[in-house]
């Protein structure tokens, strides 16, 4: 019996100590084995955590041969050039999985060479041009994402017919942005490439160092007869291409490349951390720079820029903004440049795409620009054809885009391994009209293959910064049982520039009053003199007079919350501190004199002045109090000008009623 229950706790033991351990890390295995010539290479993916409602989660593959080739295919064969010891790597990429990315697998293996074309030595490694004659392109094998890594492929070349040396770039982390978006990792190189050190961005000056330009030109066999050395820029042989670079990113880093022949191809691989402090703006553009710079004044340099669109979860259909926050100051002005894309997941092609997408109140539809579209083809005319074409058309609620007659392979598709090919966007500009209001707003795209069910995208979401508007005000104040009943104010405001909902606002207004003389008081002392063994004794009477003036000056700091009902009318409520400072004088003038009364006669018949007196004070006083207030606006109430009515109460002693009138211009 002991044996059972000490068995039955062992066994809850090892249950509770299982709930409470995390669940192990997910990782991309996979096998390599020899086929042919070459190594046949297989994904062991781990299950996919399918999303709720969202399409069947599929994996894609990106491999790193550690020799400088890669491949995207899910089962690649690749041959090695060389005998020695590599270390590929598999990177996996879940679509519609809400799991932690597998992490990256790298193993060791000793590798015969095949003697299969020499790649490596004939410079012939795929790159990811496709088409392009570019010397530089940067290829992505994810979207960013935060707390994700993110592997580049920097692939350059030499369209040039001579040999160079020369620096490949790479810039990130954009200065538009308040954070950084990635952390530098590492870099894996292949052709004996350097990490170069840079100058820093703030120096406006290059360091120069002098070379053998004969054994640069007997190197590739093709400049002219120069023997003499000759100063050439280090590092930096496309001085106004980093500059400007420069200009745009907080990081850059770099590697010097050596022996670069005509036609020849290299791939090098850098890996991005998405930092904890990307941006949480998921239909955001942001970009990353790749820059050729050979030192061989004859070899052109040139320049590769990545737009990619932060995600939360890998969904190849999407749609994006170039700015998640903008000015309403110039907002006529501003283009803002959206992007959808899209893949076919399907098992077949599609031959018809149709992307609605809603456009916001105060995007002008009527006025888009389409700018760039993939499967490349012309715009539809009115005149029907079945040609493959891009149709354009506007409803009550947005845009429409229709691709007609065209051949998009499906992911799924037999015979498709290049998951590239699939893929597909739009990309349109559209302008804001002036009198949008300042509201956040948004963007969705519903995508239709064929005759499939829509697939909807997720929002890109557009804010208004706040902006400033000063303004200029001036008016007159009323405060009843004051000496200085009213008073001039002027002052400046401050409030966010043509808000739309609820808005504080900040003012400093300066009170002015001139003389303002008091009012005269006058009193009057008497002592009886009475009766003395029968003489009557005289009176003595005080005479005093007070007057005097004030002039004041006031500082008042008024904070409300206002709220604009329309462009003609807006209502506030508030409190302030108000400080006066008072200044004038205080006169008094003292008589005395005794008076003496006859019993019969009212008035004395006799007058003797005792004394007579003239004082003068001067008076500086200051006064702290506080005020409650609402206030009524009507004009041009986001800008100005316009008319204020403001009352409220006086906190001095108990409540005293005060009245202001404004005029106020906004900027």
């Amino acid at each position: 019996m002991r044996t059972i229950l000490l068995f039955s706790a062992l066994l809850g033991a090892v249950s509770l100590w299982a709930q409470t351990q995390p669940a192990p890390a997910r990782e991309a295995d996979f096998t390599m084995n020899p086929e042919g010539d070459g190594l046949r290479f297989k994904a062991l993916p781990p299950p996919a955590q399918q999303i709720a409602g969202a399409p069947k989660a599929y994996y894609r593959c990106f491999w790193e041969f550690g020799d400088g080739g890669f491949s995207t295919e899910e089962s690649p064969l690749h041959m090695y050039a060389a005998t020695d010891t590599v270390e590929p790597v598999l990177h996996l990429t879940y679509h519609y999985d809400d799991g932690e990315m597998p992490k990256k697998k790298k193993k060791r293996k000793g590798v015969t060479s095949s003697g299969a074309s020499g790649l490596a030595g004939a410079g012939k490694w795929p790159g990811a041009y496709g088409d392009s004659g570019e010397s530089i392109v940067i290829k992505n094998n994810r979207e960013p994402r935060r707390g994700e890594e993110l592997t580049l492929v920097l692939s350059y070349r030499n369209n040039s017919a001579y040999t160079t040396d020369g620096v490949v770039h790479l810039f990130f982390n954009e200065k538009k942005f308040r954070s950084t978006h990635f952390q530098f990792q590492e870099a894996r190189t292949h052709f004996g490439e350097k990490p170069e050190l840079l100058l820093s961005a703030a120096e406006t000056t290059h360091t120069w160092k002098t070379i053998d330009w004969m054994a640069l030109v007997q190197g590739n066999g093709n400049h002219g007869g120069v023997s003499a050395p000759f100063l050439v820029p280090a590092p930096v042989p496309a001085p106004k291409i980093l500059a400007e670079a420069r200009g745009f990113y907080r990081e850059e880093k770099a590697w010097r490349f050596s022996n670069l022949r005509p036609g020849e191809t290299r791939n090098l691989f850098v890996t991005l951390e998405g930092s904890a402090g990307m941006i949480r703006d998921t239909s955001a553009f942001i970009h990353l720079l790749a820059v050729f710079a050979p030192i061989d004044p004859a070899v052109p340099s040139d320049s590769s820029r990545l737009e990619m669109e932060i995600v939360n979860s890998h969904d190849p259909n999407a749609i994006a903004v170039s700015d998640t926050r903008v000015g309403y100051r110039k907002l006529n002005k501003n283009r803002l440049d959206y992007k959808v894309r899209f893949q076919n997941n399907g098992e077949r092609q599609a031959e018809k795409i149709e992307l609605r997408i809603d456009i916001p109140e105060g995007l002008n539809a009527a006025k888009m620009e389409p700018l760039d579209w993939y499967p490349k083809c012309p715009i539809c005319t009115d005149i029907p054809n079945r040609s493959s074409c891009l149709d354009t058309a506007t409803t009550a609620n947005g845009l429409v885009f229709t691709f007609r007659n065209i051949y998009l392979p499906g992911s799924n598709q037999r015979g498709v391994a290049d998951y590239d090919s699939t893929k597909g966007y739009v990309k349109y500009r559209i302008t804001p009209e002036k009198g949008m209001p300042k509201r956040n707003f948004s963007s969705r795209a519903s995508i239709i293959f064929d005759k499939n069910p829509p697939i909807h995208t997720n929002f890109s979401k557009t804010r208004f910064k706040p902006g400033l508007s000063p303004g200029l005000k001036v008016g007159y104040g009323f405060v009843p049982d004051s000496f200085s009943t009213g008073y001039t104010f002027f002052g400046l405001s401050v409030s966010p520039y043509k808000s739309w909902k609820i808005y504080p606002q900040l003012e400093l207004l300066t009170g002015l009053k001139g003389r303002s003389d008091l009012p005269g008081d006058t009193s009057i002392q008497t002592m009886h003199g009475g009766f003395n063994t029968g003489v009557i004794l005289p009176d003595t009477v005080t005479y005093m007079i007070r007057n005097g003036h004030r002039r004041f000056v006031s500082f008042e700091l008024p904070v409300l919350l206002r709220r604009n009902f329309s462009r003609f009318a807006g209502i506030g409520l508030g409190a302030s501190a108000r400080l006066v400072l008072d200044r004038g004088e205080d006169t008094v003038f003292k008589r005395v004199r005794q008076e003496f009364y006859e019993p019969n006669f009212p008035e004395p018949f006799m007058i003797k002045v005792l004394s007579s007196e003239t004082t003068t004070t001067q008076v500086s006083t200051s006064r702290m109090y506080f005020t409650f207030f609402a206030d009524l606006t009507l004009g041009s109430v986001r800008a100005g000008p316009n008319v204020g009515i403001r009352a409220g109460g006086i906190l001095d002693g108990g409540v005293k009623p005060f009245v202001q009138a404004s005029v106020e211009y906004k900027f």
